[in-house]
């Protein structure tokens, strides 16, 4: 079974058909942060070291395979219909929608089309920061506007491989999130943040508020409704989720950029500024092409 072929002009393996029976894994970053993700965008992040400083959560060797990721939803306001960038979680008929992979050097490409919307995912980690960039491009292909809303979701670990897996009595007491002026912040045994170029409509720092109780990344619940719920506590299980509501007109292109970094929320403000400046993002993915060559 062919599932895919190489790019040589973009030094590239494109994975044409995304229904892989194992993943297919890229790894993103050349210095001290580095992503391992795969096919359908499922991975994790982790800071100098994947043992003791996981930034996302990730189950190894579990159903479904390569859970949780670093997903983007994109949502339908009139029929509240919705789909993932990346196939999964939410894996639509592949008879309906299209969906590629690339994995390029350090850095991989979602591409999609359903429901007269195209739609990338682009992550990469910048040589000079410790982000990981979403830049995440939405195309109206319809003749009529399109009411959308656009949803981020990772999930945050509790740092330490073994504390991730056991402990949990300890672990649920001290890890916090909170929100400030469009930063999401986590904490426990230090501080990471993600945040976005625009002013969020929504956000939700707590895992089991925007999945909902008895969903999963599958079917989150806040995406269902249309809305996040604006959570974050002291205790229990984090995510980084921000919402952003769109209008796009037949034709039209929006480009959005999520960032998820180590540090505190003086950190995510210096990020934000920065690569909410289109140029920057460019320039991200030119240093990365210099630095392969």
């Amino acid at each position: 079974m062919r599932y895919g072929h190489f790019d040589n002009e973009k030094r590239e393996y494109v994975i044409d058909r995304v229904d892989l029976p194992t993943s297919w894994t890229n790894y993103l970053g050349v210095k001290d942060t580095c992503v391992v993700v795969n096919h359908t965008a499922g991975g994790y992040m982790f800071y100098k070291t994947p043992e003791y400083h996981r930034v996302t959560r990730f189950r190894g060797n579990s159903v479904p395979m390569d859970r949780p990721g670093h997903y983007v939803y994109v949502r339908d306001n009139d029929n509240g219909d919705y789909f993932s960038i990346s196939w999964q979680p939410v894996g639509k008929p592949l008879d309906k929608a299209k969906y590629k992979c690339r994995h390029g050097l350090s850095y991989s490409v979602y591409e999609c089309e359903y429901d007269k919307l195209k739609a990338s995912q682009k992550l990469c980690v910048p040589i000079e920061d410790d982000v990981e960039l979403w830049d995440v491009v939405i195309e109206n292909t319809d003749n009529k506007p399109r009411n959308l809303s656009i949803f981020s979701y990772c999930e945050f670990s509790f740092h330490h491989i073994m504390i991730d897996n056991q402990n949990f009595q300890m672990s649920l007491y001290c890890a916090g999130s909170s929100y400030k002026d469009g930063i999401i912040l986590y904490e426990e045994f230090g501080y990471q943040y993600f945040t976005s170029n625009f002013s969020p409509d929504g956000f939700d720092c707590l895992r089991d508020k925007f999945l909902g109780l008895y969903h999963t990344e599958d079917n989150p619940q806040a995406v269902i409704n249309g809305k996040c719920t604006g959570s974050f506590e002291k205790g229990n299980n984090h995510c980084g989720s921000l919402q952003k509501n769109i209008v796009i007109q037949p034709g039209e292109k929006v480009r959005l950029i999520f960032m998820l970094g180590e540090g505190d929320d003086t950190e995510g403000r210096r990020i934000r500024e920065k690569y909410s400046d289109f140029t920057n993002v460019d320039k991200a993915y030119k240093n990365l092409e210099k630095y392969w060559n």
